[in-house]
């Protein structure tokens, strides 16, 4: 007699949910690796080990798939900064390595995903539609995380303001090396950014 198995199978929800999630999964992977042009939902499907006809199912259009990719990046971004950001050290070099946390979180392939959509959306009215609310979500989640990890100067009448700065200089510095994969130069000037961002925050 067959031995039955501990494991129940898994519900019709948590199937579609792992279904939808492979797909986004891949269409970040395809991004990064053959760029938004040759993202295809041929080539995603493929990617995810689905039928051709899979992404149908849970995105009518590319758009909306890649859309969906955008917001699933920026949750997975979340959850890892969120980790990241309380294992931050204490004491005056918070700072410093707050700074590098939202550095990292822009120098990585994922982000280069994201420019990939960015660019594209310029010229697409409804990529763009679409692409608008995950950006400001994205930007939320952002300040939201840097006063997790400065919260000894997120109470300064100019928080917003600085983090904004800081921004500006890491997405310049990662669009600058875009044609660099190594991204070494754009290193070295973040150290050098980061160095005088430091100051800044200190001056209040």
């Amino acid at each position: 007699m067959a031995q039955q198995s501990d494991t129940l199978p898994r519900t019709q929800a948590e199937r579609s949910a792992a279904t939808r999630e492979a797909l986004l999964d891949a269409t970040l992977e395809c991004l990064v690796e053959v760029g938004f042009a040759n993202t295809t939902t041929a080539r995603v499907a493929e990617r995810a080990g689905l039928s051709r006809g899979a992404h149908l199912h849970h995105f009518q259009t590319r758009d909306a798939l890649l859309a969906a990719a955008a917001a699933h990046l920026t949750h997975r971004r979340r959850a890892q900064l969120s980790t990241a950001a309380d294992k931050l050290p204490s004491g005056p070099d918070r700072v410093a390595a707050g700074l590098d946390l939202l550095w990292r979180s822009y120098a990585n392939p994922l982000y280069q995903a994201a420019l990939e959509l960015w660019t594209h959306a310029r010229t697409d009215d409804e990529l763009r539609g679409q692409l608008v609310p995950v950006e400001r979500e994205f930007d939320r989640q952002t300040l939201e995380l840097a006063r997790r990890l400065l919260p000894d100067a997120a109470g300064r009448p100019d928080f917003e303001r600085l983090i904004e700065l800081s921004l500006a200089t890491i997405r310049g510095l990662v669009v600058l090396d875009t044609l660099h994969p190594d991204g070494e130069r754009a290193r070295r000037q973040w150290t050098y950014c980061r160095a005088r961002l430091t100051e800044l925050f200190a001056a209040g």
